[in-house]
């Protein structure tokens, strides 16, 4: 359990920014490959991701959009629309910073589409939930609302079933805030609040998670039964032998199965998020944030928070002009933007007091 909302808040983003920077040496990779190659990772390596400068503790786009959506919640103060995001799109997004997708969705914004769908037409990739979680914390403990915020949010860079998983997803970080949260009821908030496709995904692997004695076997399963196909290539491009997807009816899944075996130890479960293969910086990552939001950064390998931290930073002097900014500064602003929330929130009942009266029902 997380000591305060402060380390709750801190651990689910760096966690996740943690996650994001080990998977990110092996994204891509089959499980297979990977054994091959590492046995298995167990700390931060470098990489080759074309967006960073491939040093041990440099995160992907997952991170970096997630950091974005962080600046634009703690610039509005609480809550935030597709159009408070969009404005940060336009005046602080990085482009060497970001994959293809948001690359387009950009331009987009730039040239007047609506932010609330500007996802129209995105790549099918799973893109919305990489960066959600921060839409679950600004809602901590109110996985209804932030489904809700999340879809919109997600509108911004994908529609259909990746705004489906994204708004989910955000829903199981808010639940990973109320008392007594665990694995099971993060996990369960998955397949309340998603649709039934959601619901659909999540079954079939937890079932598969169920039938499993561990990760290993788990892992040589899915890819056995499970592997989705769905993602663009230029024509003739495709092998049966590797082919890949990032779609989130994949990989989100992916990320509760290893939470059940794994998910009462937060450093062990982002090595082996990082470890499974296929989007794997973006599955260790999404592990890394409901993890870091059950047991806090407190549980976290220090080692693995100052490399990530200190790796990073021209990204947070950059998007702030503060040479002092990291993540751990975003958290706290993140927690001051958490209590402006309450305190639109009992303005609002003192409005529905008002207006009610003595009304009784």
């Amino acid at each position: 359990m997380a000591k305060n909302i402060l380390d709750a808040v801190y651990g689910s983003l760096i966690a996740g920014a943690i996650g994001d920077a080990m998977g990110a040496p092996t994204e891509g990779m089959l499980y297979t490959e990977i054994r091959k190659k590492y046995g298995k990772i167990e700390t931060l390596l470098p990489h080759s991701v074309y967006y960073t400068k491939g040093q041990p503790g440099n995160f992907t786009d997952d991170t970096t959009l997630r950091h974005y959506l962080c600046y634009t919640i703690v610039q509005k103060g609480g809550r935030i629309t597709p159009d408070d995001f969009a404005r940060v799109f336009i005046d602080k997004v990085n482009t060497d910073r970001l994959w293809a997708n948001e690359l387009i969705v950009r331009e987009r914004i730039r040239w007047g589409i609506n932010p609330w769908e500007a996802g129209l037409g995105a790549i099918p990739a799973g893109c919305g939930p990489m960066y959600i979680a921060p839409i679950g914390l600004i809602n901590a403990g109110d996985p209804a609302q932030a489904y809700q915020d999340a879809f919109n949010i997600a509108s911004v860079n994908q529609l259909g079933e990746n705004r489906d998983f994204a708004a989910a997803f955000a829903a199981a970080v808010a639940t990973a805030f109320q008392p007594g949260a665990t694995v099971a009821t993060v996990t369960a908030a998955m397949s309340t609040y998603g649709p039934d496709l959601v619901r659909r995904a999540m079954t079939l692997t937890m079932d598969l998670a169920a039938a499993s004695r561990n990760v290993e076997e788990f892992t040589v399963r899915f890819y056995d039964k499970m592997l989705d196909w769905t993602w663009p290539l230029p024509p003739g491009s495709w092998r049966k032998e590797k082919y890949f997807s990032g779609h989130s009816r994949e990989f989100v899944p992916v990320v509760f199965a290893l939470l059940h075996y794994h998910g009462d130890d937060a450093n062990r479960a982002i090595i082996e998020g990082a470890n499974f293969g296929r989007d794997c910086d973006t599955i260790a990552s999404l592990v890394g944030n409901i993890v870091g939001a059950l047991h806090g950064a407190s549980a976290l390998r220090g080692e693995w928070i100052d490399t990530v931290e200190k790796a990073n930073a021209d990204l947070y002097e950059e998007l702030e002009g503060d040479p002092g900014a990291d993540i751990h500064s975003m958290a706290v602003r993140m927690v001051e933007a958490l209590r402006a929330t309450r305190s639109a929130y009992a303005a609002r009942l003192k409005d529905l007091d008002r207006i009610l009266g003595d009304d009784v029902v």
